[in-house]
């Protein structure tokens, strides 16, 4: 590594670090003055409050690091720009194109990066901090198995839920057993589907049964539509139900191939599955999109309007990102297709930026 690659690279990394210390903060605190309340009506002390946002930090890192890492690239880049140093290395023959190389090789670095972090430590930490969510301060006694199915246990119910869809607050295979005060059987309801409407849930093509007290007989009865009479809140169901973002690939890949074996789709996963793998390579199209908008000639005098580009096109990129996922989610488009466009649109724009900037 030469002399001007170490000089960009350690520039890059210090103004990362300091973005990224200060963005964690504000948002670590600015979570914490909201749960904190939760908390001390649970009567949970504050350090396990402490403790419930540190095992967040992961996951919170996976979502701003991209971000941060291009406003380090806008303000390492753009400083030497403003700083005269692009000239002075220009004036010795050296172009700009070479500071695209230590930037480039950081994009690499940091995709590879996010990756790991977001399949070796966001899962098991968010299991975590789910647990003390739900069992601490909801006081919720739900549980997700590995294969993602749900167990809670309530004074005389246990009930398990095969899948779960936060957006439509419908579950989908659900068992009720209900105990009398010995922990005998007396009663248990299996459904097709249920959904959460008016307070209650209300459960499709239900079987109910109904033993009798003795052990002996046992009444079964069908049911277009029952209410089930539970204590299950759909906002403590989606915190234990994990979220694609809290599973690893391979994990995910499991998950999808049980839900299309038990009968259910599993769109929605498929194209969270390839968004998984697509997610880290941001990284890659931000280095190149940072070095194209902090080069720029006719930017020299104005860093700050540079990093307003540079966000900017961040944020349009977010916009299109998520509008194609929304299609690969009403399978108007392939899951791949659904989950790449964005980088290669946008990367392709990084790159034309670049060469305009030359």
């Amino acid at each position: 590594m030469t002399i001007l690659y170490r000089y960009v690279t350690r520039e890059i990394l210090a103004s990362f670090l300091i973005v990224l210390v200060a963005v964690l903060s504000i948002y670590v605190a600015v979570d914490f003055i909201e749960k904190i309340d939760n908390f001390m009506e649970a009567g949970v002390p504050a350090t396990r409050c402490v403790v419930y946002l540190l095992y967040k930090l992961p996951f919170i890192f996976v979502q701003i690091a991209p971000v941060g890492f291009l406003l380090s690239i806008l303000v390492a880049l753009g400083l030497m720009n403003k700083n005269n140093e692009v000239i002075a290395l220009k004036s010795c023959g050296i172009g700009k194109n070479r500071l695209l190389k230590p930037t480039m090789v950081l994009g690499v670095l940091f995709c590879a990066g996010l990756f790991l972090v977001a399949e070796m430590l966001v899962p098991a930490f968010m299991v975590n901090a789910n647990q003390i969510w739900l069992q601490e301060v909801r006081k919720k006694n739900i549980y997700a198995s590995k294969t993602n199915d749900i167990w809670m246990r309530a004074a005389r119910q246990i009930i398990h839920i095969k899948q779960y869809v936060p957006e439509e607050k419908r579950v989908a295979g659900i068992t009720i057993h209900t105990f009398d005060d010995n922990f005998r059987l007396i009663e248990r309801v299996d459904a097709v589907a249920g959904v959460f409407e008016n307070g209650r849930w209300q459960l499709d093509d239900a079987v109910r049964q109904v033993f009798e007290s003795d052990g002996g007989d046992q009444r079964i009865t069908l049911h277009n539509t029952i209410v089930a009479d539970i204590d299950l809140n759909p906002d403590d169901l989606a915190q234990a139900a994990k979220q694609s973002d809290e599973m690893g690939l391979a994990e995910l890949g499991r998950y999808i191939r049980k839900v299309e074996r038990e009968g259910y789709g599993a769109t929605r996963y498929r194209v969270d599955y390839h968004s998984k793998m697509a997610a880290p390579f941001v990284c890659i199209f931000l280095s190149v999109l940072g070095a194209g908008i902090a080069l720029r000639g006719n930017m020299r005098e104005g860093m700050p309007v540079s990093i307003t580009y540079g966000l900017g096109i961040a944020f349009l990129y977010w916009i299109f990102n998520s509008f194609c996922l929304s299609l690969g989610y009403a399978e108007l488009m392939p899951a791949v297709i659904a989950a790449w466009l964005a980088n290669l649109v946008f990367f392709s724009f990084a790159g034309f930026l670049l060469l305009v900037s030359n």
